[in-house]
């Protein structure tokens, strides 16, 4: 976990919790099948990280340096935000044992 952590941005760290929050929500929807979670997630993490991206966007030296950092830190925290819901399982259910 320490290793994908150093490569988040500071400016997207709120972002893992949004999804975190943001995916138990769509897990409690019964109705939304639990396969679509994670793609879902990386579909609204790139969103969110690209909005980021606008609102700092004097900060990047053009639009595709801009574009390719929105990119990978959505799926950076999207992909924090799974391994942070995956821990939570499984040491609740080695507490349950």
């Amino acid at each position: 976990m320490e290793q994908l952590a150093q490569y988040i941005g500071a400016n997207y760290a709120i972002l893992v919790a949004v999804l975190y929050f943001l995916g138990c929500g769509l897990k409690a929807m019964k109705p939304f099948p639990n396969q679509l979670i994670p793609l879902t997630l990386t579909a609204c993490g790139i969103g969110l990280a690209c909005l980021s991206v606008l609102s700092r966007y004097q900060e990047y030296a053009n639009w595709a340096a801009a574009l390719f950092d929105g990119v990978v830190q959505g799926i950076l925290c999207t992909g924090m935000s799974v391994y942070v819901h995956e821990v939570i399982v499984h040491c609740g259910q080695n507490k349950k044992e």
